[in-house]
């Protein structure tokens, strides 16, 4: 009795094994395209769409002591792209340091949100007559201001702006894409290969990064 309990539990141990190798693993897609899709229309549509809105729609719909249709398309830019690059690093098939994923959205939030405050005074100065090929110091508007020191103020304004934000908004955002191809690289030959919807999104998302880089 003993040696027939003993075969039907090895029998039930290997029908288990056996079912356990016949069920096929959900595998992820190698290529996320709804979130490169959503990056690469929120780009165009964010960025380069926040002059085209600033013309078109009237400015007395947003005085100048009001934030802008810019900057409104800026907030919703700081907003998405950090939320769709954190995901993007949710997906990696490798495991990536978290830590260093969290504080490089940190900064990039903090560095793009300094890059919106700036921006947004600056399209105000040049609706008062600032001229951008001059420095800060050389334009008649900022000039003549009293007492002098504000101009110190307005050149800090400039600095976190086309400086200290831009250093602390692209460099996190490269940081994050190098840290999730890291973790895409497999050595599944199927998975090298990159699907036609990837070499779609190849062309807008090289010239939007090209051009604004």
């Amino acid at each position: 009795m003993q040696n027939v309990r003993k075969r039907r539990g090895n029998d039930s141990h290997s029908t288990a094994g056996v079912c356990k190798e016949n069920v096929p693993e959900r595998k992820r897609p190698p290529f996320h395209f709804d979130l490169w899709f959503c990056l690469t229309l929120q780009n165009w549509i964010l960025d380069f769409g926040r002059p085209i809105a600033m013309i078109v729609l009237p400015l007395e719909w947003f005085p100048l002591n009001k934030p802008s249709a810019g900057d409104y398309f800026h907030m919703a830019y700081n907003v998405i792209t950090p939320f769709l690059m954190l995901k993007l690093t949710e997906r990696t098939p490798r495991p990536v340091p978290r830590t260093a994923v969290h504080l490089c959205i940190v900064t990039f939030v903090m560095g793009a949100s300094i890059h919106l405050v700036g921006d947004s005074i600056n399209h105000r100065l040049i609706l008062s007559g600032y001229q951008l090929h001059l420095s800060v110091r050389e334009n008649p508007i900022i000039k003549d201001l009293k007492p002098a020191s504000l101009i110190d103020s307005f050149e800090l304004l400039y600095y976190y702006d086309e400086h200290l934000g831009h250093l602390m908004w692209y460099i996190p955002f490269f940081i994050i894409l190098l840290i999730y191809f890291s973790g895409c690289f497999s050595t599944s030959e199927d998975q090298k290969k990159i699907p036609v919807s990837g070499w779609l999104l190849l062309g807008p998302s090289s010239l939007y990064y090209w051009s604004v880089f």
